[in-house]
């Protein structure tokens, strides 16, 4: 691909129409984004109203105005309305869709319509319990229409959904039928996902948030599992999804964007509302189902997210097998960093003049927060803060303190003040030219954290575990890591005097699947017949993290000395108490 043309522009008068073409032909390099990019960090209310103006020209135009109000509803789904166009669409072996942004607005009112008759008021908590797919997005619509705080919770089982919505406590839970039963004391609370409007209902306009109302509460997949949900104001998301429509991914009318096996809990619902309010389709397709057929079932995708397993049948069977339509394609900056296969991918593409670069997003921190110029692929990624993001370097072992060299966390600020809520902490190292990416902090999968306690008293339920934890370790590459879940029991024996552990790894690796979920499955499950150290009656993470990765667990568990004490603490523990 030939080097960036792209005329500079002038960070005095920020045209966005010429940035958005620029982008949308893959020509914004680091020169390029050098010579604007820092302006709208510095003037982050000019680069607002250089964004609004931007999409206030597309052909529905606008409602909200910033400082005054946001209509989130209108400017996702009836600012489209009347051209035509497809907005949703799904595929793959349960079923295929095509929705258009009218059939999107006629069954997102209608769900507005039923929330309304179930006692919504504006202003009330509104939890989604759906998978990834169109009944999501319709579903997230109708909530926003209505004028809810919003937020989404996939279906992964029981124990992971019953404690989100203990941590949300929505009023009112939009889920399907078959998913009622993993709602626990929230399923008097449910709604249907899909009802048809009655014939006498009075369409009602969409609701108008004032610009710092809350508009979502999102769990986030990073930091403290046991944190409070991430609250989002109407204009802070309202900004990010017009950034990330317009700029971020260079969506126009008329493009699709999908990226199948892209976590949702991270994820998801700003990709697809940021693809409909640049007037474009959101296409979802399984992850198994892109696996099976990568040109995407011919839904013209032009920008397409890829995961490492994507990744790895693209490598497999050729870069041919993309969708003919593709433009442009991105990964997230969080997965698993192994570079040589994503560098491997990076080139076969370019080769193919389709760019690439990486992100850095979450849903619950509004969005796209770090992105790669479109260049030629390097082993070491090189990224940018997203344009109109104020940020600074802070130190690695200091917090928010800014960074007295040019190595440090990635922290954006918000008023001023570092806000780190709902993202993970990536290394930055600046260069003279633009910041090359290191990874993240946190240790966890895809840098996500690994509900740790979580998992350990699903795995108490078993009937033979007395007590439980998890240990994280990491993995081979950058932002990888491996979970061991450790489960202590009383050491039985056969007839023969041999120890017979009570319950099999395979056991509790498939109780926590069926409560967690997939994403929660240990890599290896460890059955000591002891008695570990406890706090407050729960297993001292700390202790067990150290004697199991240091091998202590193993060496005690052989010796049968340590395996009768335990025992015997076990019964004395039993033992009741004296007058």
């Amino acid at each position: 691909m030939p080097p960036s043309a792209a005329p500079l522009l002038d960070p005095e008068r920020l045209d966005l129409r010429a940035a958005c073409e620029t982008l949308r032909q893959g020509k914004a390099d680091g020169a390029w984004l050098r010579g604007w990019l820092p302006a709208t960090y510095d003037d982050p209310a000019g680069f607002r109203r250089a964004l609004y103006a931007h999409a206030s020209r597309q052909a529905g135009g606008l409602k909200s105005r910033p400082g005054e109000g946001v209509d989130l509803y209108h400017d996702c789904v009836m600012a489209h309305l009347g051209q035509r166009r497809r907005a949703l669409l799904s595929a793959g072996a349960a079923g295929s869709a095509e929705l258009s942004f009218e059939a999107v607005h006629a069954r997102a009112a209608a769900l507005a319509s039923s929330l309304l008759r179930a006692g919504f008021a504006p202003g009330q908590a509104v939890a989604v319990v759906l998978p990834a797919g169109v009944d999501l997005v319709v579903a997230v619509l109708a909530a926003l229409r209505a004028g809810a705080v919003v937020s989404t919770v996939p279906p992964a089982g029981p124990a992971f959904v019953e404690a989100r919505l203990d941590q949300l406590k929505p009023d009112h839970v939009i889920a399907a039928e078959r998913h009622r039963r993993l709602l626990g004391r929230f399923s008097a609370a449910l709604v249907g996902p899909a009802p048809a409007a009655a014939p006498d209902d009075r369409p009602q306009p969409s609701h108008w948030y004032a610009p710092d109302e809350p508009v979502a509460r999102l769990l986030s997949p990073f930091g403290d599992p046991a944190a409070g949900p991430v609250e989002l104001t109407a204009a802070a998301w309202h900004e990010a999804l017009l950034r990330d429509g317009h700029l971020v991914f260079g969506l126009a009318a008329g493009d699709t964007l999908a990226a199948p096996g892209f976590d949702p809990v991270q994820f998801q619902p700003h990709l697809a509302l940021a693809a409909l309010a640049a007037g474009a389709a959101y296409a979802e397709l399984g992850p198994e189902d892109a696996l099976a057929d990568p040109g995407l079932a011919g839904l013209d995708v032009t920008v397409l997210g890829v995961g490492r397993r994507l990744r790895d049948e693209l490598l497999r069977r050729g870069v041919a097998a993309l969708p003919k339509a593709c433009r442009a394609w991105f990964w997230s900056l969080t997965e698993v960093l192994d570079a040589d296969r994503w560098h491997a991918c990076a080139r076969a593409l370019w080769a193919r003049k389709i760019p690439g670069f990486g992100v850095v997003a979450s849903a619950a921190a509004a969005g796209v927060h770090l992105f790669g110029p479109p260049a030629p692929p390097a082993p070491v990624p090189r990224v940018w803060p997203a344009p109109g993001r104020a940020w600074q370097l802070s130190e690695l072992a200091a917090g928010e303190l800014p960074a007295l060299r040019d190595v440090g966390v990635y922290t954006p600020l918000r008023d001023e003040e570092p806000d780190l809520a709902g993202l993970p902490r990536v290394v930055l190292s600046r260069e003279p030219d633009d910041l090359l990416f290191a990874g993240a902090i946190d240790l966890g999968r895809d840098a996500q954290t690994y509900p740790a306690a979580e998992v350990a008293r699903v795995a108490e339920r078993h009937p033979a575990v007395r007590h439980a934890a998890a240990v994280v370790a990491p993995g081979r590459h950058v932002n990888d890591a491996r979970a061991v879940l450790i489960a202590f029991v009383e050491d039985l024996r056969g007839p023969d005097g041999r120890l017979a552990l009570p319950v099999r790894p395979d056991e509790l690796a498939a109780l926590v699947a069926r409560e967690m979920g997939e994403r929660a499955a240990p890599d290896r499950v460890e059955i000591f017949p002891l008695r570990p150290r406890l706090r407050d009656g729960v297993v001292d993470e700390a202790w067990c993290r150290s004697q199991y990765l240091g091998g202590t667990l193993h060496t005690k568990a052989r010796m049968e000395l340590f395996v009768l004490l335990s025992r015997l603490r076990t019964i004395v523990g039993r033992a009741p108490s004296g007058p």
